[in-house]
Order: C-alpha cells, then sequence, then structure tokens
C-alpha cells in the first residue's frame, strides 16, 4: 500500500494501523448495537439473502414481571374436521377442467343479441371459505355463465399471499388464484380488507372505472342452476313472492323450455334477457333480485343517485338503509326469477358432479358440524335419509318404464344428441335434488346454522397476514351489532321496512329523533 507524497515513515505503518482501526471499529458496532447477533441478522447477506426463520415474537418475554399472568379461554373440545379439497382433479399441474353440459355452452357474442354492448360482469365477493367459493364459482360455470365475465373479488386482507401461493387449504383466507385462471374467471384483489358495504361500494368503483352501467352481483354461498329440467315448482327457503309485469310474463318465466327443447335459455341468458327487458320496461329501476340479493342485478346510476351504499354500516342494516333510500327517491326493486338459486352451507363433497361425471355421486358435506356422537353425525344421518329417498324416488309406471316421484318419467330418446342431454337431465335431477337438500340444511335451524360455514376453518396459524379466526368471526358480530345501530341512529327507527312503516323522507336521514321508547 503506497500513499502518494507521505512521509516514508507514516507509509510503513499506514496499513497495520488501517488494519487494526477497522478491526476495532467492527467490534464496537457488534458490541454496540447488539452480542445478541440482531445486526448481523438483519444484514440482508446473510443466510443467502433470506431472513432469520426465527420470529420475533419467539424470543419474547414479558417485562411487566409484576403482572398476573393471562388467563386463558378454555380450549374447544370439539372442533371442525379439517377441510378438504372439494374439487382434487384441478388440483394436478396439467388438469383441465371438463367439458360442461353442450347445451349450457353461452353462444358467443349473446350479450348482443339481447341489444347490450358489453358483456355485464358478475362480481363474486370473497373472503373466506375456499370450498364455498369454489363450489360458486364452478355452479355458475356449469349452468353456462361464460367464465371471462366472472370477477372474484378477493377480499382478505392478506396483501399478495394467496396470489403467491404462501396460504394453506386449512386458512379460513386460501383462496387457489391458479385453479381460477384454469377454469377462465378473473380475480379482482381489494387493497384491504372491506366490510360488505365497503365491497359492494368496491363493486361500484370498478363498474364506474370501467364504464359499466349495469352489472351483477352474487354471493359466495349460493349454488346455482339452469332450468334444464323445465318448470320447477319449489318454493325454497331463500325465495320471495315474484313479480310479474303480465300473464304472458308469467308463464313464460315459471313454464321454461328444458334442455334440448327450442325456447330453452340458461340463467345467464335469462339474466341478459332480463336485463334488456328491464330497459325496456321501466327508466328508473336500481335492483332486480333473482333471490334476494343472493344474485342481483345492479343499475349503477341508481346507487349513484343517492350516495351509495354507507360505509359505516357494515353489514346488516346496510342493505335495509340501501333499499330504504332508492325506494324514497323513486327507484324500483323486484323480485324475478332467473333459474334455480340455493342458499347453502355446506359443500359437495366432490364438484366433479356440477360437471355430470357419471364416475361421482353427488353427495354434500358439512364443513362444519354440529357436535354429536360419531354414530349419529349429520353426515350419517343425510346419508340414511337419502337412502330412505331413494326408495321412493321411482315408481313403477304401467308400461314398465320408471317414473320419478315428481312425475317426470325416464324417457328413451332417439338419437345419440338427444340420448346425451336424456342422461345429463336424469344426473341434473340427481343434482337439484341434492342441491335443495342442502338448502334445506342450511335453514334447519335459522338462528343458529345459517352462518355456520363461516367458522369452519382454523388453520393457517404461522402464515402471513394470520389471523385468529375465533377472533375474526366474534368480530364480524360485534361491527354487525354496530351497523344495526348506526340505522337505528340514523333512521330514529329499529325495523328495516322504513317506507312502510315510517313517514321518512330521503332528506330526514340524522335529523329525527327515536320513535320507540
Amino acid at each position: 500500500m503506497t500513499l502518494a507524497g507521505s512521509p516514508r515513515g507514516l507509509r510503513t505503518f499506514a496499513l497495520p494501523i488501517g488494519l487494526l482501526v477497522l478491526s476495532l471499529v467492527a467490534l464496537a458496532l457488534y458490541r454496540g448495537i447488539g452480542g445478541d447477533d440482531s445486526f448481523l441478522r438483519n444484514l440482508s447477506i446473510i443466510n443467502n439473502g433470506k431472513p432469520n426463520e426465527a420470529s420475533v415474537h419467539e424470543n419474547y418475554q414479558p417485562t411487566n414481571t409484576k403482572a398476573p399472568p393471562p388467563k386463558y379461554k378454555p380450549t374447544p373440545t370439539f372442533a371442525a374436521p379439517s377441510v378438504t379439497d372439494p374439487f382434487p382433479l384441478l388440483s394436478k399441474s396439467t388438469a383441465t377442467p371438463p367439458p360442461i353440459p353442450e347445451y349450457n355452452v353461452p353462444r358467443p357474442g349473446l350479450h348482443r343479441e339481447y341489444g347490450l354492448s358489453y358483456t355485464p360482469p358478475l362480481f363474486i365477493g370473497f373472503t373466506r371459505q375456499w370450498p364455498m367459493l369454489l363450489q360458486c364459482v364452478v355452479g355458475y360455470l356449469t349452468a353456462g355463465w361464460p367464465p371471462e365475465s366472472i370477477y372474484v373479488v378477493e377480499n382478505t386482507g392478506v396483501q399478495d399471499s394467496n396470489a403467491k401461493g404462501k396460504l394453506t387449504l386449512q386458512n379460513p383466507f386460501y383462496l387457489d388464484h391458479a385453479i381460477l385462471r384454469k377454469l377462465g374467471v378473473n380475480v379482482i384483489q381489494t387493497p384491504v380488507l372491506l366490510t360488505f358495504s365497503q365491497m359492494q361500494n368496491f363493486f361500484l368503483n370498478i363498474a364506474l372505472s370501467r364504464s359499466w352501467p349495469y352489472y351483477f352481483y352474487s354471493h359466495q354461498d349460493v349454488l346455482v342452476f339452469s332450468f334444464e329440467d323445465g318448470p320447477d315448482t319449489l318454493e325454497r327457503d331463500g325465495d320471495r313472492e315474484w313479480f310479474f309485469y303480465d300473464e304472458k310474463d308469467e308463464a313464460d318465466i315459471m313454464r321454461p323450455a328444458a334442455a334440448g327443447q327450442p325456447g330453452y335459455r340458461t340463467i345467464y341468458e335469462n339474466c341478459l334477457r332480463e336485463l334488456n327487458q328491464t330497459l325496456e320496461r321501466e327508466e328508473r329501476w336500481a335492483f332486480r333480485w333473482f333471490q334476494y340479493d343472493h344474485l342481483t342485478l345492479v343499475n349503477r346510476a341508481a346507487l349513484d343517485a343517492v350516495g351509495g351504499w354507507d360505509s359505516l354500516m357494515p353489514y346488516y342494516g346496510s342493505d335495509c338503509d340501501m333499499n330504504a333510500r332508492l325506494e324514497m327517491d323513486g327507484w324500483t326493486m323486484r323480485y324475478r326469477r332467473v333459474g334455480i338459486i340455493n342458499d347453502v352451507s355446506t359443500v359437495m363433497e366432490n364438484l366433479a358432479a356440477l360437471y355430470r361425471d357419471p364416475n361421482v355421486v353427488p353427495r354434500f358435506i358439512d364443513p362444519n358440524p354440529d357436535f354429536a356422537p360419531k354414530d349419529q353425525s349429520k353426515e350419517v344421518q343425510i346419508e340414511e335419509s337419502k337412502e330412505g329417498q331413494n326408495e321412493t324416488d321411482k315408481e313403477p309406471s304401467k308400461d314398465g318404464q320408471e317414473v320419478k316421484a315428481d312425475g317426470k318419467r325416464n324417457e328413451t330418446v332417439n338419437g345419440t344428441d338427444n340420448m346425451n342431454i336424456a342422461r345429463s337431465i336424469e344426473y341434473f335431477r340427481e343434482l337439484v335434488n341434492v342441491g335443495n337438500e342442502m338448502g334445506a340444511y342450511k335453514y334447519r335451524d335459522k338462528k343458529n346454522s345459517r352462518n355456520s360455514w363461516q367458522n369452519s376453518q382454523h388453520g393457517g396459524v404461522g402464515e402471513p397476514y394470520y389471523y385468529n379466526p375465533e377472533g375474526f368471526a366474534a368480530s364480524f358480530w360485534i361491527l354487525a351489532e354496530a351497523g344495526r345501530e348506526v340505522f337505528r341512529q340514523k333512521w330514529g327507527h329499529r325495523e328495516c321496512n322504513l317506507v312502510e312503516e315510517t313517514a321518512l323522507k330521503l332528506e330526514d336521514q340524522w335529523l329525527v329523533e327515536k320513535d320507540w321508547e
């Protein structure tokens, strides 16, 4: 080492002195910043650029040694079983979805046949319980909804953890982006975890930014079918009294053509037709509910007119508030029928059944069953019930052919295509029966069972953005009750139906005294 311009003696000692100084500095840094290697642990060059795997909380010890130890809640004696993959076929990296029934494949450009310049999107919001979401999406696809117009809105609050595959199936917030891509649907991610009303405003914002004046949204806990077997007269728990414009309209809706027959329409085509008819018949309309809001058609202009959803009512109460404001402002909301919609809390054991896989027997499982002795489990009760139905579901006819209990015959149809349709519809009847059982099972105890599915996953400890599932559920109900209180204070009324029960006007928000003691 040569120092230009330095005296010869200084140059002689420069190298050892420099090395000594560097050594002392390194030692001082090590001791001063912490002899516990926290300084070195934070250097990116350690461990090939990977952070130390030991997390901070593992080494944490409370500093307040005088405080009493925490009193922990009792450990639950019963926990829901582990979640299983409801569609194992798609889990293989090279697998592709099976074909849907040919008569449900949407015609290219179908929206243009109904006077629409774009394909209205279907938003499906997701926060928890991947099996339930996957069942919902597959149900829409196999019923004939085009995948490119479905937008799954990931509202989990886990940032990019799902997109990068960092969560596991047992985590309540797990969502498989790869499988959704295989199915051909779109995924939009919210920037943070949103409440129900905030997510509705998020749908509104997306529609505004993409110049979509109309859109559909669906809850994830539904199972839908098209009218493949023709008229369906069963009244389901989620149904309301249908609205008809006239007798012709009623006949057309309540007596639909079956698959393979002239005039057959899928649930998707019926939704497009409903939008077309609504635009022709009414100018000031807001919602078209196809089983309350389990599947809904939205007019963006109506929501814009009343200021969107009230984000300060997180969950319950927000729909009462929105519907009242729309009605006070002169916008219509009607119950219309476009297909079979079941509000469910359970998941089919194998979703390949929705693709009419003859090797799969349609049946469902409860992801969060009530505690019961093993020999009296819900699965056993369901199977016993189904076995009993199998004995009475078919009746012999005079000509020797089987007749279903609903009066529909297993007819022999000439021609290969008709034979395929007939076999598919036979399987479809089994699916509808199972779907009906799933809907009835959800409403078996309306107070305690309708939302039980939301608590069925308890894994994910140690994964990114982990949140205690019991804590999440408890927080949900705290916020839900807070929203109800906001509604009561905002309108001075406790019940939902403001228009029929009060003389309130749109401008009365937050200006009236409460009307109860």
